[in-house]
């Protein structure tokens, strides 16, 4: 059985190691659990409030696992993981640049745990990465989400 909160936390732990994301005056907010990245209704409690922008939030089960048995005693997995990202700012060219910086860093991140010996620290590395984004006008801010997934292979012996 994967242990999907074994595998955010992993993710969680690599995005906070690295100097840039690990800094709070560039990303305020790493959490391993979705909240309501949608921010729609502000008065939705899951949603990540303004002060904790921008923010990234790791999702270990995005998509349905595939699996297969590579050799005796061994099950490959791979699973779609992702990687939300929230920003916020009143200029809608500057903040979608300080937005693709975000989301820049975190592919960088996950593209590098891409070998056995430069994994997620749970035998588990990353094979592929790509983002996808919107944005939205509320009020005077304009709202930058970004999802950036990422299919990880676990090695699991049985």
């Amino acid at each position: 059985m994967t242990d999907y909160i074994r595998l955010a936390d992993a993710i969680r732990a690599t995005l906070l190691a690295d100097a840039w994301t690990g800094n709070s005056a560039n990303v305020k907010t790493i959490e391993a659990h979705k909240r309501g990245c949608s921010l729609q209704d502000p008065e939705d409690l899951l949603s990540f409030g303004d002060a904790e922008l921008p923010a990234l939030t790791v999702i270990a089960n995005a998509r349905p696992k595939e699996q297969s048995q590579e050799t005796t005693n061994e099950i490959r997995e791979r699973v779609r993981s992702q990687v939300l990202g929230v920003s916020r700012h009143r200029d809608a060219q500057a903040g979608l640049a300080a937005h693709l910086l975000i989301v820049e860093n975190v592919e960088r991140i996950l593209e590098a745990q891409k070998s056995s010996s430069a994994d997620l620290g749970i035998d588990a590395f990353v094979q592929t990465t790509f983002t996808t984004q919107e944005q939205f006008k509320r009020g005077p801010f304009y709202y930058f989400v970004s999802t950036t997934d990422a299919v990880i292979e676990l090695t699991r012996t049985f």
